[in-house]
C-alpha cells in the first residue's frame, strides 16, 4: 500500500504541470496503438487478395470482417486500394509518432524546467538558518542531477503507459485472428515477467547507490575548490585525487551493474519468447487450424507484442531505479517552505531616521551557549557604532540579527520604533548594505562583480527622512533596480575606496574578465572592491564585518576616511577587533 500512495504523491507534481497537454499525449498514445496494430491486420485482406495462404482466394474470418466493412464504405478491395489504404495509414502513424515525440519532449523539457526554477526559488526564498544548516552539494545535486532524473521517472511512466497501449492493442488484433494462440503468448508472458520481480528490488538499491556516490563524487569536487591553496602548499593533490577516484570509481561500478541489471531480464525474455514463438509456429503449420494468410500475420504480431512485453519490464525497472533520485528531490520540495509573495521583486527601501534599537533580545543557536541574554542596545542613526569584544562573544550574530537572517528567541529589534518583522523585513533588507570578512566574487568581468547585486540594493539616492511610509518610517526609492549603473558611477565607488588604479592594470578595464580573484588581487584589494560594490547598492544602513582586516594601516586610514564622510547619510555598524579604528567610531558597543 505505501508503494501505491508514494506513486500516486509523485504524480501531484506532473498533474499541476499542464494537464491538458498530458491528456493530448495520452490521446496520443492511444491512436498510436490502435492504428499501428490495424495496420498491420490489414495485411491478412491484401495478402488473401494476392491469393496467399487460400486455395481460391476468398477472405476469411478477419479478411472476411474487413471485406465487409469496405462494402458497407462503398469501397472496393482490391490491391491497389488496399495499398492505397496501407499507405495513408502508415503515413498516419508516421506523423502520430513524430507529433508525439516533439509533444513528449517539450513536456518533459519544460517540467524539468519549471520544477528546477520552482526548487531554486524556495532555496534562495528559505530562511538564513535552515539553508545555513543545509549541505550545498546536496542542492547541486538536485538542481543539476535529480531533476533530470525525475522527469526520466515520468518519462518512463508515460512510455510504460505507451508500451501498455501497444501491447493491449497488438493483444486484441491477436485474440481476433487466434485467441488460444493469444493467450498462451501473454500468459507466458505474464508469468515471465514476475519471475523477474527479483530485478526490480536490485534496481531500487543500485539507484540509490548511485545517487550516494555521485554526491561523494561532487563533494570531493567542491572540497578540492574550497582548499586549492591548502592543497598546493602541502602537496596533497594525491589524497584528493584518490578520494575523487574512488568515487568515480564507484560510479563506473555502479553504472555497469546497473545496465547488467537491465539487460539480463532482457536476455531471459527474449529466448523464453523466441522458444514460445517457435513452438506456436511449429505447432500453427501442423494443425492447421489457422489460414495461412492470417497465421502469416498472427506470427508478425506475436512478434510485435513479446519485444512490448520486454520493454515492459525494462521500463518498470527504470522507474524503479529512479526512485531514489525522486526521493530525494521531493524530499527538498517539501522540506522548504514555500516562498511568501513578499520575498521577490523590488521593494521601497526603508530610510533609517532615528535608531536601530535591539530590546531585551535572548538568542542562542540551535545545541549552543546563549550569546545573548536580554541583551540591549541603539544604534543612533548616521553614526559610525563600532561592535568590539572577544572572539566568540557574537559580534557577527549581532549584524545578523540586525540584518533580520537571525530572529531573536526573546526581545525584539526595532527600525525607528517599528518592530522588525516579516512584513517589514523585506524593505528593510532592500536599504542594507553588508560587506562580511571574506569577500566573494564570482567569475565574470570586473564590472559584473561591482554591480551584479546592486539590482536588489538602493539605485536612488538612499538617504533617512525619505517619503514617510504608513508606520512612520521613511522610504525611497532605492531599490528600483540595478540596471543603468554608469562606468562613471563605478570608478567613484572604486575612487573613494582607493581601488580604482586596480582596474587600470587590466587593458580590458571594467570589461576583464577574471577568475579565482583571489588570485589576481590581494587580500586588501580584495576586501577594496568588495566595500565599493556595496557602497555601489546606495545603502541607508552599511553592515561591515571585520572589512578593514586585510588591510594595511594606509588603505585602513583611507577606508575609514570614506566611511566617516558616508556617515552623513549612512548609517554605519562595525565589527572588529582592531583597536585602530576605534578612534573613528561614534559609539562603541562592547560584547
Amino acid at each position: 500500500m505505501h508503494k501505491y500512495l508514494f506513486i500516486v504523491k509523485t504524480f501531484k507534481l506532473l498533474r499541476d504541470h499542464q494537464p491538458w497537454k498530458l491528456a493530448l499525449i495520452f490521446l496520443l498514445t492511444l491512436l498510436q496503438g490502435v492504428t499501428s496494430g490495424f495496420s498491420i491486420v490489414l495485411l491478412i485482406p491484401l495478402l488473401q487478395l494476392l491469393s496467399i495462404g487460400t486455395s481460391d482466394g476468398e477472405p476469411e474470418g478477419v479478411a472476411l470482417f474487413i471485406q465487409n466493412l469496405a462494402d458497407r464504405a462503398g469501397i472496393s478491395l482490391t490491391i491497389g486500394s488496399v495499398l492505397v489504404i496501407y499507405m495513408v495509414l502508415l503515413t498516419l502513424i508516421a506523423l502520430l509518432q513524430y507529433r508525439k515525440s516533439i509533444l513528449d519532449a517539450r513536456y518533459q523539457q519544460t517540467f524539468i524546467y519549471t520544477l528546477r526554477r520552482s526548487l531554486f526559488r524556495k532555496i534562495i526564498m528559505a530562511d538564513w538558518q535552515l539553508l545555513n544548516m543545509r549541505s550545498k552539494t546536496n542542492h547541486l545535486q538536485v538542481l543539476t542531477r535529480e531533476v533530470p532524473n525525475l522527469a526520466n521517472y515520468y518519462f518512463f511512466y508515460l512510455k510504460l503507459l505507451t508500451t501498455v497501449i501497444m501491447t493491449a492493442a497488438y493483444t486484441v488484433y491477436a485474440m481476433l485472428v487466434s485467441a488460444g494462440f493469444t493467450l498462451i503468448i501473454i500468459g507466458v508472458g505474464i508469468l515471465v515477467f514476475f519471475s523477474l520481480r527479483r530485478f526490480l528490488a536490485r534496481s531500487f538499491r543500485l539507484g540509490q547507490g548511485y545517487v550516494d556516490s555521485y554526491n561523494r563524487l561532487l563533494k570531493y569536487i567542491d572540497d578540492f575548490w574550497q582548499t586549492v591553496k591548502i592543497a598546493k602548499v602541502h602537496s596533497s593533490e594525491d589524497y584528493y585525487f584518490n578520494r575523487f577516484d574512488e568515487a568515480s570509481t564507484s560510479l563506473l561500478d555502479m553504472e555497469y551493474r546497473m545496465q547488467r541489471n537491465w539487460s539480463l531480464p532482457q536476455l531471459i525474455q527474449r529466448i523464453v519468447g523466441l522458444v514460445v514463438l517457435v513452438g506456436i509456429v511449429w505447432f500453427g503449420y501442423w494443425s492447421g487450424t489457422v489460414p495461412m494468410a492470417s497465421f502469416v500475420i498472427l506470427i508478425l504480431l506475436f512478434s510485435r507484442i513479446f519485444p512490448q512485453l520486454i520493454a515492459i519490464n525494462t521500463d518498470v525497472n527504470m522507474i524503479v531505479s529512479n526512485v531514489p533520485s525522486v526521493k530525494l528531490v521531493m524530499q527538498l520540495d517539501e522540506e522548504l517552505p514555500e516562498p511568501g509573495v513578499a520575498g521577490g521583486g523590488f521593494h521601497d527601501a526603508v530610510g533609517l531616521k532615528k535608531e536601530i534599537r535591539l530590546e531585551d533580545v535572548s538568542f542562542a543557536y540551535p545545541d549552543g551557549e546563549k550569546l545573548f541574554e536580554r541583551f540591549s542596545a541603539v544604534i543612533r542613526a548616521n553614526t559610525i557604532t563600532g561592535i568590539v569584544g572577544q572572539s566568540g562573544r557574537g559580534k557577527t550574530t549581532l549584524i545578523d540579527l540586525i540584518a533580520g537572517l537571525q530572529k531573536p528567541s526573546a526581545g525584539r529589534v526595532l527600525i525607528d520604533g517599528v518592530a522588525l518583522g516579516d512584513e517589514l523585513l523585506p524593505q528593510w533588507k532592500a536599504g542594507l548594505g553588508y560587506l562580511p570578512q571574506d569577500p566573494f566574487f564570482i567569475d565574470g568581468t570586473l564590472r559584473e562583480n561591482l554591480v551584479w547585486d546592486s539590482g536588489q540594493g538602493g539605485r536612488g539616492e538612499n538617504r533617512p527622512g525619505g517619503s514617510p511610509g504608513g508606520d512612520g518610517i521613511g522610504t525611497s526609492g532605492a531599490a528600483q533596480g540595478g540596471g543603468g549603473i554608469s562606468d562613471e558611477e563605478v570608478m567613484e565607488a572604486l575612487e573613494q575606496v582607493n581601488a580604482a588604479h586596480l582596474v587600470k592594470r587590466f587593458r580590458k578595464g571594467l570589461d576583464a574578465f577574471l577568475v579565482n580573484y583571489h588570485t589576481s588581487f590581494s587580500g586588501g584589494e580584495c576586501q577594496r572592491l568588495a566595500l565599493a560594490r556595496v557602497l555601489l547598492r546606495r545603502p541607508s544602513v552599511l553592515l561591515l564585518d571585520e572589512a578593514t582586516s586585510s588591510l594595511d594601516a594606509e588603505n585602513e586610514a583611507t577606508v575609514m576616511e570614506v566611511l566617516a564622510q558616508l556617515k552623513e547619510r549612512i548609517t554605519i555598524v562595525f565589527v572588529t577587533h582592531r583597536e585602530s579604528v576605534v578612534r573613528w567610531f561614534d559609539e562603541v558597543i562592547k560584547i
